[in-house]
């Protein structure tokens, strides 16, 4: 019995081989899947950048703004706003190659941009992670200077922290499932590319 040298392993060690794969059946999901990206896409690429912008302001004026009165706890949290615009921004940097990307025809194609979206949705998923990161440090940076210099906040951060706790979790879940689809549309194109030879 002969098998392939390079099967897709699932999370329970099941090996996934796209034996005789049907062609008809994966071009509609895929082209509905890669519309649905592209929507989401133009999105992301609308909003991303004023937004970030707007972040790399506020920030730069919340530290003016804690430099000038010597509430430190606001230099923290500026500095906190504009890492996070600046991770943000190289997130949105890194969709605008596929924006001018015309719509693929052939399933090979697609796939080959499939793959090439899931590689950046896992940089951007990273990047999503490193602003929790900040946002994280910075803020108990932030409360711990502003309990030494006057008095603890109103709000624990504990909330805080348990937001930014729960955004990771969501980011390490969604970069689990992109890494999946991307492993299986990697061995995809690939027995395609071995039926066609």
């Amino acid at each position: 019995m002969t098998t392939s040298s390079d099967p897709y392993w699932d999370e329970l060690g099941i090996a996934w081989y796209a034996i005789d794969p049907q062609v008809n059946l994966i071009m509609p999901r895929l082209k509905a899947r890669l519309r649905r990206q592209s929507l989401l896409l133009m999105a992301s690429l609308v909003f991303g950048l004023p937004l970030s912008v707007a972040g790399f302001l506020l920030g730069v004026f919340t530290i003016w703004r804690g430099w000038n009165t010597g509430t430190w706890n606001f230099v923290t949290r500026g500095v906190a706003v504009v890492a996070i615009s600046a991770l943000l921004s190289t997130a949105w940097y890194r969709m605008l190659p596929f924006r001018a990307r015309a719509e693929a025809k052939a399933l090979l194609e697609m796939i080959d941009l499939d793959i090439a979206r899931a590689e950046r949705m896992l940089i951007i998923i990273r990047l999503g992670l490193c602003m929790c990161a900040v946002a994280a440090v910075f803020g108990l940076l932030g409360t711990a200077i502003r309990t030494h210099f006057s008095r603890p906040p109103a709000l624990s951060p504990i909330a805080d922290l348990a937001v930014l706790a729960v955004l990771a979790l969501g980011l390490f879940f969604s970069g689990r499932h992109t890494r999946t689809h991307l492993e299986k549309m990697k061995h995809l194109k690939q027995s395609l590319a071995t039926d066609k030879a």
